[in-house]
């Protein structure tokens, strides 16, 4: 019964979020775009690591989510431009959806309240190279966006094809929408 009563909680939890914060870019693109490569995308992106349970992966996630969300605040303090702000609150809204799914499954919030501090040794050396990369001109802001996107797109697809609980279904099939809008945005700002 208590399982039953945290499952639903956790389940009205994102519902509620969902509602009152929504998931969009900020109006910079729109859903549904594809997740293909960018061919102007030159950030390289290593590959996530293979955790071997849920909890490793969730953890990873919202890792991954907060290091979108602090690399675009980085850069809209450098450029001054609208999308990386835009995109920044849903990346919040992202982190959001995540915390209710760890807190259900009793799994700890790894993420540090300073921007571009990670516990994850592989996204801090990410995030400190995104950041070199975006530094250098705001189309190498836009091509890290791209890259981040990308890999945030293929970690989550990788995680739906093992992920069987209901909940967490449906809280990385949001998070896939935003990341495929946040793409199609900053694609656009590269044409």
């Amino acid at each position: 019964m208590r399982t039953a009563t945290t499952t639903f909680a956790a389940m009205l939890g994102i519902v509620l979020i969902t509602m009152v914060t929504g998931c969009s870019g900020g109006g910079q693109g729109g859903a549904g775009a594809s997740p293909g490569a960018s061919p102007s995308a030159s950030a390289p992106v290593s590959a996530a690591p293979a955790p071997m349970d849920e909890a490793a992966r969730l953890q990873y996630l919202i890792e991954e989510e907060k290091l979108a969300h602090d690399v675009y605040q980085r850069f809209a303090q450098i450029w001054g431009e609208r999308i990386f702000d835009n995109i920044m609150a849903s990346e919040v809204t992202h982190q959001q959806l995540l915390v209710p799914v760890l807190t259900s499954k009793g799994i700890a919030d790894p993420r540090s309240s300073t921007a571009g501090v990670f516990s994850d040794p592989d996204i801090q050396r990410l995030y400190d190279q995104l950041v070199r990369q975006g530094s250098a001109s705001v189309t190498e802001a836009y091509k890290a966006g791209v890259a981040i996107e990308q890999k945030d797109i293929a970690d989550l697809s990788a995680d739906l094809k093992t992920t069987t609980d209901a909940v967490t279904t449906t809280v990385l099939q949001r998070l896939l929408a935003g990341s495929q809008s946040h793409l199609q945005a900053f694609e656009a700002h590269l044409d």
